[in-house]
């Protein structure tokens, strides 16, 4: 199947909004002197597995290897932070914030699997 390159923008700019949503109550727990909390940790979260993410979508739309396994690796991805955020915020249950990192983890090793794969057995 067929897949255009630019729809990897999609799960992308849902990432970001996601940030950006979690930036304003951080910001405003910060300035209340209120320290490290609930937002922070959250919010620190964004910065460090979605920058592997942000990575795999950038190589495999640049190298025009974006499919229909990359779409869906990089969608479960976003639903996964998604569902970590109101895990951790909403409903504040650990288990199910762990379940959805490691489902998060998983989804960016396979995009990351899946470029080494092309190359491998397509060659550079």
């Amino acid at each position: 199947m067929r897949v255009s390159q630019f729809l990897i923008i999609v799960p992308v700019l849902v990432q970001v909004l996601l940030t950006l949503v979690l930036f304003a109550p951080n910001w405003r727990e910060r300035l209340s002197g209120k320290g490290e909390g609930r937002f922070a940790d959250v919010y620190r979260a964004q910065f460090e597995l979605p920058v592997l993410f942000y990575a795999a979508a950038l190589f495999a739309y640049a190298m025009r290897l974006v499919d229909a396994g990359i779409l869906f690796l990089a969608l479960l991805f976003v639903l996964s932070q998604i569902v970590e955020v109101v895990s951790a915020l909403a409903i504040e249950n650990s288990s199910a914030r762990s379940a959805a990192a490691w489902v998060a983890a998983l989804a960016v090793l396979g995009m990351w699997a899946k470029i080494a794969a092309h190359f491998a057995f397509a060659g550079f």
